[in-house]
């Protein structure tokens, strides 16, 4: 009777230490990033990678698989080799991802104006910076008079609210080496906050005209 308890006994702690064992030792299959993705960056296949871990080390959202996240837009900041999370991700660029965390004020709209970066405080401006906006026309785009002089610059808005900056190449200058095609006067395009009765203003100015940002310090 006794060699029966003893045997059962020790099936059940045999049984307790295997399923310890296994679960010590079992690999789970968790994506990676290869290099830092910034907000916006569209997932390609070289960006990630798969990695065997514990997984007592992960937590309920992280991805498991490439095609999870291939295709993906970059939501939050990614560091090289950190998991990807499903929250970090989302499916599609929108307005959330252009605002930098910043919140845009009902009936806003988020348009964007080229500039240089001479025009535009030497490229010196960041998301969350106030600008006014001064339009002038432009004779590369619209046909100029020779006798007749230069219209004197509009002011289009003040104070207005900088939502984020992109290179010539579209990439946010959080993402770019150098900022605002730093070294360079290549157009580049600053968004802004702008409230929504102001668009046809703003677009046609777009048309025909140049811009000029000076840094709001009021």
């Amino acid at each position: 009777m006794k060699r029966t308890i003893y045997l059962s006994i020790f099936v059940v702690l045999s049984a307790a230490a295997g399923l310890l064992y296994y679960n010590h030792t079992r690999q789970a299959t968790v994506l990676i990033a290869n290099r830092d993705l910034a907000v916006g960056t569209s997932i390609q296949d070289a960006d990630v990678a798969l990695r065997a871990v514990n997984p007592g080390s992960l937590a309920g959202h992280m991805l498991s698989s490439p095609e999870q996240a291939i295709g993906q837009v970059v939501a939050l900041p990614i560091l090289a080799g950190d998991f990807i999370d499903a929250r970090q991700i989302a499916p599609m660029k929108n307005a959330q991802l252009l605002t930098a965390g910043l919140q845009l004020p009902p009936g806003y709209r988020i348009i964007g104006l080229p500039v240089t970066p001479s025009a535009a405080v030497g490229g010196a401006l960041k998301a969350g910076d106030t600008v006014d906006v001064l339009a002038m026309d432009n004779p590369s785009k619209v046909a100029a008079l020779a006798d007749e002089p230069a219209p004197a610059p509009t002011m289009l808005g003040k104070n207005v609210l900088v939502i984020g900056l992109r290179t010539d190449q579209g990439a946010s200058t959080e993402s770019a080496d150098h900022g605002l095609n730093s070294g360079s006067n290549r157009p580049s395009t600053v968004l802004l906050a702008i409230p929504q009765i102001d668009e046809a203003t703003y677009s046609a100015a777009i048309a025909h005209s140049s811009f000029v940002l000076t840094l709001s310090t009021e």
